[in-house]
């Protein structure tokens, strides 16, 4: 489990850096997807996607 820690604006420097990584889930593109309405079947459908440049689902 990652740990997420909060800095407060007063307190940021120049040069200072933080970074992320999600590994991406299937419950994660379907969140998405419900969430922001974007239903794009290059995202959702593997057959669909297979056939696109993409070659594959993207995220």
């Amino acid at each position: 489990m990652s740990t997420i820690s909060n800095t407060p604006y007063a307190d940021l420097e120049v040069g200072q850096q933080a970074s992320f990584e999600k590994h991406l889930e299937e419950r994660d593109i379907q969140l998405f997807a419900a969430m922001s309405g974007d239903r794009n079947p290059v995202h959702l459908d593997a057959e669909f996607a297979a056939g696109t440049l993409f070659k594959e689902r993207i995220a």
